[in-house]
């Protein structure tokens, strides 16, 4: 057997920016201000002092008083900018409440409709394996209870960093299974950069961040199988991966007939090996059977697949409002939300044509483009294609499911619109889309990691802008003044000393000109033969389970 090729060091310098972007941005964006962030932080916290496990059921927990002291701002959708750089009332680091200051595992009562009331803590209907090892995360903090809460809560948010470290090597090692030629499995790997809202995501306290990594690499194991490996190690790995994502979230209940249909087609591709597809399917099955039990517990113990966070019992769904009473809005609304929560993020919940708006469809038509080139010019056959992308219709088709029961029944035009639920397809989605510049020549080939980049550096560049001005512009302000004390109070608020963040800083800067560098270099140099290039074999043609490509 050949020996595997290594990984360039250009891909590992990208890995380590990767994780410099989110470090950075868990100084930008503040505690709570990401999605049901209080929420997932007070679950694990509840994890950790025995009060939520075993695993409560669903209307049964509530948000904790001892979580409001990792937050400065509101959870909820603000109503305008924050103007952080002018608030004083943020005690000097160190000096913040801690867990028990705050009040501890004392519920969180607020204001309803039917006067005060206890806050639920929905994130109950979601299965337990995330809310474990963040509990096992904080238990090595000794003494978290008395500690600044903002600091425990910056080292769950580095934690989850660190889930999504392995991102970009993944992409990389998908594109390189798919032989796409070089140099776009280096474009692979730096597609992250290029969709702001992940890395934002990624860097803040969210169960989303284990389902989207254990999701990567199922997408690698899959376009393993789809490439001729149908061995027992690859389908026990792929059902060890499945059964974990199950346990993570209910996004996760569409990997079985996601991979039904990769054994499929490669038992069709490869029928004289159809007996070992079989038995590694069988493998896969027997392997995800832990995770599919908790599902079939909901339904016994429950009454239904995923029980509502907020209801002991199920609601009443019944549906009164239709087609004719806004379905069209539903749709449109729909659409919009995830497009752009997919790339960036409305913090506001405005629904303002920013500029990270318009960056969004500049990303999007890019995105389409590379897949409708990717699937009329074939650089990797269609059906393997089409299995990679399964997992985004799948999971938008199960958003908008949800979404349009919450509407039917309530009216509600906008319910559960989020295009990070689509994150745990989003290997299967980018690789896809940059294997249409596979057929391009290759002088103009060399040149996309430089247009990746390029393009995840106008991204950022517009989302900051937009989130800068949300929350740290002063009111009075403008130029570098205004920009001086935005960035002082960014230091200010920090939990860890500035010069942590300083060097975090400095370090994404000197990564980003060094994979700058490299980018331009091939840009402009030539590019060695693609693993998939080479006499006799065209670009996209499955290799053999022994490939030097995909010997691990």
């Amino acid at each position: 057997m050949s020996r595997p090729r290594a990984v360039p060091v250009v891909v590992w310098l990208i890995v380590l920016l990767h994780l410099a972007v989110m470090l950075g941005q868990t100084a930008v964006f503040p505690n709570v201000r990401s999605p049901d962030e209080r929420q997932h932080v007070d679950l694990i916290l509840q994890v950790r002092q025995g009060d939520a496990w075993p695993w409560p059921g669903p209307g049964t927990a509530y948000v904790t008083q001892g979580v409001t002291a990792g937050g400065f701002v509101d959870a909820d959708s603000l109503d305008g900018p924050q103007h952080l750089a002018d608030r004083d009332d943020v005690p000097p680091r160190g000096e913040r409440p801690s867990y028990l200051d705050a009040g501890g595992p004392a519920t969180m009562t607020a204001e309803g409709p039917d006067g005060v009331a206890p806050v639920f803590n929905q994130l109950v209907q979601h299965p337990p394996l995330y809310y474990l090892m963040g509990a096992g995360v904080v238990s090595l903090l000794p003494g978290w209870q008395d500690a600044p809460l903002d600091q425990v809560w910056l080292l769950l948010r580095w934690w989850n960093a660190l889930l999504a470290l392995p991102l970009p090597l993944l992409l990389f090692a998908t594109a390189r299974r798919l032989r796409l030629p070089e140099p776009l499995p280096v474009a692979a790997a730096l597609a992250p950069l290029a969709v702001p809202e992940l890395t934002h995501l990624e860097s803040a306290v969210n169960n989303d961040n284990l389902l989207v990594v254990l999701g990567a690499c199922a997408t690698l194991l899959v376009t393993r199988v789809l490439t001729g490996d149908l061995g027992r190690r690859t389908a026990l790995l792929l059902g060890l991966v499945s059964t974990l994502a199950l346990l993570t979230k209910g996004f996760a209940l569409m990997f079985p007939a996601w991979i039904l249909l990769a054994y499929l087609v490669a038992g069709w591709r490869h029928r004289e090996r159809l007996r070992s597809a079989v038995t590694s399917l069988l493998v896969v099955a027997v392997t995800t059977v832990p995770g599919v039990a908790w599902w079939v517990r909901n339904v016994v113990v429950h009454g239904m697949l995923q029980p509502h966070g907020t209801h002991a019992t199920p609601p009443d769904l019944t549906p009164v409002f239709g087609w004719s009473d806004g379905g069209h809005v539903w749709l449109g609304r729909f659409a919009e939300r995830m497009v752009t929560l997919f790339f960036v993020q409305d913090h506001a919940a405005a629904r303002a044509h920013d500029v990270s708006w318009w960056m969004a469809r500049v990303a999007l038509v890019l995105v389409l483009a590379g897949l409708t080139t990717a699937l009329v010019r074939r650089p990797v056959p269609r059906l393997t294609a089409l299995v990679l992308l399964f997992p985004v219709p799948a999971l938008a088709g199960i958003v908008a499911r949800g979404s349009w029961e919450q509407f039917a029944a309530f009216g509600d035009v906008g319910a559960a619109q989020q295009g990070r639920y689509l994150y745990t397809g989003l290997v299967g989605l980018l690789v896809i889309a940059l294997a249409g510049a596979a057929v391009l020549r290759p002088a103009w080939r060399r040149a996309a990691p430089l247009v990746v980049l390029v393009l995840a550096g106008g991204m950022h560049l517009a989302y900051q802008h937009d989130v800068w001005r949300l929350y740290w512009w002063p009111a009075d302000g403008g130029g570098l003044g205004a920009f001086g004390r935005a960035v002082a109070a960014v230091g200010h608020w920090y939990p860890f000393p500035a010069a942590v963040l300083v060097a975090v800083v400095a370090a994404g800067l000197a990564l980003a000109l060094a994979v700058g560098v490299w980018c331009a270099r091939t840009a402009v140099g030539p590019t060695p033969p693609g693993p998939g290039t080479g006499p006799g074999r065209a670009a996209g043609t499955p290799g053999a389970a022994t490939d030097p490509v995909v010997a691990a």
